[in-house]
């Protein structure tokens, strides 16, 4: 059976990783191993996740730092710790949880079609206690990836067929080309999954599974939940990186701008700030 290794990190997060261990142990794919990266200064998130270091320690490794090194470097050290033996990684953010056959599913996906570098899924919206207040987020999609790639035009245009990292599992061979980037000089880069699927899925086959397989939290510590505008800022310096990097055509420049200046508009727009939205 081919092993698969699950990327998790964590900051402040000792409501959540209970549960988002627990999704894992209760997997029905049993070849696992889970590699955590905790960047918490002051609460109790890393006192549970050594409790089950040491529980199952043949299953779990962890790491601390304080203070917080980024999203991107914590997941590149752990990518470099993942273990020889596994062919596949995937993502689990540390506030959000897996289905029971999560990792079985995506499995089938990859043993099924052998030309499939990537696969993902369907999600539902979870708020602090657990409950489920958005089912399937991506069923109003235009369209989704069924062992095939997308073109850059297509993914400009139709960005809502994807969220976030704990959606994913990918080929652990694919991060010889595809590495986790941050092209920022901001450890909270807020793009990196959006950039990474970006440039996986315009390249590479990939396959999207209509059931939801991961439970998404949303709450007020959450950073997608309250920086929209960092997420503007971070994917206009992604544009450029793509530019000096000779990955977008013309076409798909100005397409990028295009939409980017939407999104802002429509953020100023929910904020009622109509002149400067004009």
């Amino acid at each position: 059976m081919p092993k698969i290794s699950i990327i998790t990190t964590t900051y402040k997060h000792q409501d959540f990783i209970k549960e988002t261990i627990e999704s894992i142990l209760y997997q029905t794919y049993t070849d696992w191993e889970i590699l955590i990266w905790d960047d918490s200064p002051d609460d109790k998130t890393w006192n549970i996740i050594q409790w089950y270091t040491n529980e199952y320690p043949d299953k779990i490794k962890a790491w601390h730092h304080n203070p917080n090194k980024g999203i991107v470097d914590n997941m590149n050290f752990l990518i470099e710790k993942v273990s020889n033996e596994s062919e596949y990684i995937a993502f689990l953010e540390g506030d959000d949880m897996f289905t029971s056959d999560n990792l079985e599913e995506k499995l089938r996906i990859f043993e099924e079609y052998k030309k499939v570098w990537m696969v993902y899924n369907n999600l539902d919206f979870i708020n602090e206690k657990w409950e489920v207040f958005y089912k399937n987020f991506l069923k109003k999609a235009p369209f989704y990836l069924k062992n095939e790639k997308i073109s850059k035009e297509n993914f400009i245009k139709y960005e809502t067929f994807y969220l976030s990292y704990s959606s994913i599992m990918i080929n652990k061979k694919i991060l010889q080309n595809e590495k986790i980037l941050n092209p920022t000089d901001d450890k909270l880069y807020s793009v990196s999954d959006w950039d990474l699927f970006f440039r996986i899925s315009t390249k590479y086959n990939c396959y999207w599974i209509k059931k939801s397989l991961t439970l998404y939290r949303k709450h007020q510590n959450n950073f997608s939940f309250s920086s929209e505008w960092v997420i503007i800022k971070d994917l206009t310096i992604t544009i450029k990186n793509y530019i000096n990097n000779n990955f977008l055509s013309k076409k798909e420049e100005n397409m990028f701008r295009w939409k980017n200046k939407l999104w802002e508009t429509n953020i100023l727009l929910e904020k009622w700030n109509k002149k400067l939205a004009f």
